[in-house]
């Protein structure tokens, strides 16, 4: 804990609730955390503090109907239209993200309390279409703030093989690291709106974080897939050196787990999960770690299997803990894919934000597993204007845009010519493609003819997919500070923009 930040207690009934560091004002604050009382209207919480220098600060607590300052929720200058952020404070890592009872449901790493990274809860946001989004109060706590709600995933039981159905309803099960203890097990019988603790956590207890657990059928059992240090590898000069890794365990009721394998030269929120091939009849198993690097192979229920190298999913550089929504139903079928997207704003009352979701795709391109992200269908809700152009001759010369924005989709089919160069000029981001050096901005990529881009961009990023996902970018920038601008240009020769699309986009705050 920084020596500007005090310890507090939200406390019910001597039960700590809540436990967190925070930089409480003794005067006017810069903005205002929160604490939800929905369900505990008509009690009395107490709330403890263990430095009384800061005791000025408490007599700013209150109870409020409303968020302090809720007037200007979502349209705070900085915050992203089109990505979902939390209402106050950090988010990063999404976490459970799984489709129940009809809803998408979103959870992701949270600190309420404060503008930078720290004390870890589960966040807690909905939606029936993957685009608008509803906050609902935080779903997993930190009574004890030695033992803080890291990463996990969601799930749920439909064979009952756990015990855990009562009044014939499968609860939706967080797997998550509780930090100093281990993987454990929280229930929710009311859609996620509140968990409670399984008596015989923690159900694996390593040195380790970031559980992911899915049914495997063949094996008809569980599998948890893991970020794990607790395992070693002898050196030859007999010195043991701890071996960073996904390991992989599995369980017939979730509860009781056996060590099987290890993948190494992984880090962090694994995912594990099968995909088929596009335009083959063929199936694959892919592992990927935090920062999208990714092992296509196969898995036979306890070992994961590589059938080529590490390959990179992201180029931009601010993509990172990307995981991908479980139970989708089967009439829908697609692997869905969100990340945490590292969009630092100026210091204002939320800080970073999720990347837009994407369909993930496994295509066999000459011999190698690639996979492909693309934005989701269900972002034309978010379309208002439109501009639609054909064969447009571009000859050292540039197409101004009468569409701009600091929201905006785009669609371009571009043939590269003769130019020895072209690109997009947006908001004061260039992408740019050098025919001379065969890359696309700092990627290594060539263009034999044709080039499709799209991208999306809100007020702190820009996201890039080239020729349906083949290369991705996921980056900051501010279009909000830079003057609006949209340009397509060519430098030493001709291109053609076969046809473009250009839209403005609303917000996803606006249902």
């Amino acid at each position: 804990m920084k020596k500007d930040e005090v310890m507090m207690r939200i406390i019910h009934n001597g039960k700590v609730l809540d436990e967190f560091s925070i930089n409480l004002a003794n005067t006017n604050p810069d903005w205002w955390g929160f604490f939800p009382l929905n369900q505990y209207q008509g009690d009395t919480l107490r709330i403890a503090m263990d430095n009384s220098e800061h005791k000025k600060g408490l007599r700013k607590v209150t109870a409020t109907a409303k968020l302090m300052n809720h007037e200007k929720l979502y349209h705070e200058r900085y915050r992203q239209q089109v990505h979902f952020s939390n209402k106050r404070g950090w988010n990063n890592d999404p976490n459970g993200m799984i489709y129940y009872h009809g809803k998408w449901h979103l959870f992701f790493q949270y600190n309420p309390y404060g503008w930078n990274w720290g004390n870890m809860h589960w966040g807690h946001a909905v939606s029936t279409d993957l685009v608008h989004w509803k906050e609902l109060p935080a779903a997993l706590y930190s009574p004890d703030h030695d033992h803080m709600a890291f990463s996990g995933g969601a799930t749920v039981d439909p064979q009952n093989t756990t015990g855990f159905r009562k009044d014939g309803i499968d609860p939706l099960i967080a797997t998550y690291t509780r930090t100093g203890s281990g993987e454990h097990l929280a229930l929710s019988y009311d859609d996620g709106r509140t968990f409670s603790e399984y008596k015989g956590n923690p159900v694996v207890k390593h040195k380790g974080r970031d559980p992911q657990v899915f049914w495997y059928k063949p094996g008809n059992h569980w599998v948890m897939i893991a970020y794990d240090e607790s395992h070693y590898r002898k050196m030859e000069n007999g010195e043991k050196v701890k071996k960073y890794q996904n390991a992989i365990y599995t369980s017939d009721n979730m509860k009781d787990w056996t060590y099987q394998s290890g993948t190494s030269t992984m880090f962090e929120c694994p995912q594990l999960f099968k995909i088929a091939v596009q335009d083959e009849k063929d199936s694959k198993w892919v592992m990927y770690d935090a920062d999208g690097k990714y092992f296509v192979g196969q898995f036979n229920g306890k070992e994961f299997t590589k059938e080529q190298g590490l390959r990179e999913l992201d180029h931009g550089g601010a993509f990172y803990a990307s995981q991908t929504f479980r139970n989708v139903p089967e009439k829908d079928g697609r692997r869905i894919q969100i990340g945490w997207f590292q969009t630092e704003t100026p210091y204002v009352p939320f800080n970073q934000s999720m990347t837009f979701p994407t369909v993930l795709k496994l295509r066999k391109i000459n011999g190698d597993y690639i996979l492909t992200p693309t934005p989701i269908k269900e972002i034309q809700k978010l379309h208002t204007e439109s501009l639609h152009k054909n064969n447009i001759v571009l000859n050292d010369s540039t197409f101004n845009s009468s569409i701009r924005g600091d929201q905006l989709h785009i669609i371009a089919n571009i043939d590269r010519g003769d130019a020895r160069s072209f690109g997009l000029n947006i908001n004061g981001y260039n992408l740019n493609y050098n025919r001379l050096r065969t890359k696309l901005n700092d990627t290594f990529y060539p263009i034999d003819d044709t080039v499709k881009l799209e991208i999306i961009v809100d007020r702190m990023s820009v996201e890039v997919f080239v020729d349906d996902g083949m290369l991705y970018y996921a980056l900051q920038h501010n279009s909000v500070d830079n003057e609006n601008n949209l340009n397509i240009y060519s430098k030493g020769g001709s291109i053609l923009i076969k046809n473009l699309k250009i839209f403005k986009l609303g917000s996803i705050w606006q249902d």
